[in-house]
């Protein structure tokens, strides 16, 4: 998970240039606001009241820039708990949640502070649940897993709405359920009988 985790940051890095939007840096009380010589870009850090690091970032233009870091406080000081990309003061690229293991819980891909490309729920460095956002829209499938990684529903989404196939299924991989959707309104499916299925002969 950590070459994945670090392949991230430096797509977050990279992808956070200038942006025609605008967005404040927020509230800076309780942060440590420090210059980096020869640059335009200060360092912002805050510190719990144990002396413990729970949060950094970038500043430029009087806006967060690049990628915001917060840590576990207590006895898991050090250990980074969320990542988030932000470009001229807005969420753009990548963002993360970890647990206190270092294991990625939420993946969120932001585009101008709105939900753009893949969101995923894991759980033990297995996805749960993903789906597909364009304009905060859900837009293409959205999957959910047994704790096993098998694919359990899939839904498609265009718009925000139902438009496409939804599915289920059972253990073995097999649709038991499958409907059609068009603009959010059923036009078919229903149960799958498998009953009639032939057999395998035996060699």
């Amino acid at each position: 998970m950590r070459p994945v985790l670090f392949a991230i940051l430096i797509t977050a890095m990279i992808s956070c240039g200038g942006s025609t939007n605008s967005g404040g840096v927020g509230n800076l009380e309780g942060y440590t606001v420090e210059s980096i010589p020869q640059t335009n870009v200060s360092k912002a850090t805050k510190k719990n009241a144990g002396g413990q690091l729970i949060e950094q970032g970038f500043i430029s233009g009087g806006k967060r820039n690049g990628v915001w870091i917060t840590y576990y406080d207590g006895e898991h000081a050090g250990k980074i708990k969320t990542m988030a990309s932000y470009s001229d003061g807005l969420l753009s690229g990548p963002y993360l949640e970890l647990s206190n293991r270092g294991q990625i819980e939420t993946e969120v891909n932001y585009a101008n502070n709105k939900y753009n490309g893949r969101f995923a729920k894991y759980k033990f460095g297995r996805a749960q649940q993903e789906s597909f956002y364009k304009d905060n829209q859900l837009d293409g499938p959205y999957r959910e897993y047994s704790s096993n990684g098998k694919l359990q529903k899939e839904i498609y989404y265009k718009g925000g709405v139902q438009h496409g196939m939804m599915r289920y299924f059972n253990e073995e991989g097999q649709t038991t359920v499958q409907y059609e959707y068009k603009n959010g309104e059923k036009i078919s499916g229903g149960m799958i009988d498998r009953t009639d299925e032939t057999q395998p002969e035996e060699k």
